[in-house]
């Protein structure tokens, strides 16, 4: 009996052992380069989202603002937050965050306010398509006003400024080299709270009230002929409610993985739970950072004008004697395009 436990023992031990190094192997080939790939496709979608924004046919449209508003900081979040990382990982190249309390702070404040702005600037595109369904008489509607952006982008900045200060008061450096937080409790509350609750309820509100406004909009008797005008106020909101799902998919895996790591902190574990959850942990953090990757792919996938605007800027940006070909082609793809829709 002693000898058949001994052996049992020695079978669960190695099959512990066996579980960690697969997924030590699992992580050094193909975990630790996810920021790098991720990184890439950020960059690719935010070229392609400049080229895309910053088109005539676009360019005075408020939700197509706050988009590349929102563009811009995602590119700059893989490039300081992810990218740094995985230099640091792969090549040990890293920016000396820890040198001091200063750069300590401003670390950790970046770290919770870069992917903050990014999403309220998607919560600010999301309002935008409310505000546009809602009646002209509504002073609702005066959001959509061009003078108006400068003020709302101020209002967005500040707001996760606000948000976010609390990760550089709960943050500090301790023994010359670890930048840990004082309270950590306090601010593991804090960021599920303000980063991981608050945002994607608001945009999940805004979308049902603007998908609200759309169906009472449907029941107006002569509605058809009263919307031709702003047909492209609307044509981006199957785009932007997509990544609002999205968003609040990948933000909800990582914010449940986060709440099991921060209280579960102090729990006595194996050496393969330890393994487990710091592998689980590591991949849903990489997983979040798709919110900043993921707006190019999905206005690709859901918005005709986004398709049709990035391709008329790409052939804009072609010599002269090679448009007119290509225009010819584009134009052919538009009639065979509206032939099979006519015509299913």
């Amino acid at each position: 009996m002693i000898f058949n436990n001994t052996g049992h023992i020695l079978n669960m031990t190695q099959l512990s052992k066996s579980i960690v190094n697969d997924l030590n192997l699992v992580t050094e080939r193909f975990v630790i380069h996810l920021p790098f790939i991720f990184f890439i496709f950020g960059l690719i979608g935010f070229i392609g989202n400049l080229f895309t924004y910053l088109h005539a046919a676009l360019r005075s449209n408020t939700c197509c603002i706050y988009s590349l508003c929102g563009s811009i900081i995602d590119i700059i979040n893989l490039s300081l937050n992810l990218f740094a990382r995985y230099l640091s990982q792969k090549y040990a190249t890293h920016i000396s965050w820890y040198s001091s309390r200063v750069t300590c702070k401003l670390n950790i404040f970046l770290l919770a306010f870069l992917p903050h702005l990014s999403i309220n600037f998607l919560l600010m595109a999301t309002i935008d398509r409310f505000a546009c369904t809602c009646k002209l008489t509504s002073p609702i509607h005066r959001l959509n006003q061009l003078k108006t952006v400068p003020w709302m982008i101020i209002i967005t900045i500040v707001s996760s400024c606000i948000a976010s200060i609390y990760s550089a008061i709960l943050y500090d450096l301790v023994d010359g080299s670890l930048c840990i937080s004082t309270q950590p409790q306090l601010n593991s509350i804090l960021y599920i709270i303000l980063g991981g609750v608050m945002q994607p309820s608001l945009m999940l509100i805004f979308v049902l009230l603007t998908r609200r406004n759309v169906n009472h909009s449907k029941r107006r008797v002569g509605r058809v002929t009263a919307t031709r005008g702003p047909h492209l106020q609307n044509q981006f909101i199957l785009m932007i409610f997509s990544q609002v799902v999205v968003t609040a998919f990948l933000l909800l895996q990582w914010i449940i993985m986060y709440m099991y790591y921060a209280f579960t902190a102090n729990y006595i574990r194996t050496v393969e739970q330890s393994s487990i959850i710091s592998f689980v942990y590591k991949l849903t953090n990489y997983c979040y950072y798709l919110i900043n990757v993921k707006s190019f792919y999905l206005s690709m996938l859901t918005s005709r004008l986004f398709r049709k605007t990035l391709i008329n800027s790409l052939i804009e940006k072609l010599p002269r004697c090679m448009r007119p070909r290509f225009q010819i082609l584009q134009a052919t793809h538009s009639i065979v395009t509206l032939t099979n829709m006519r015509h299913p």
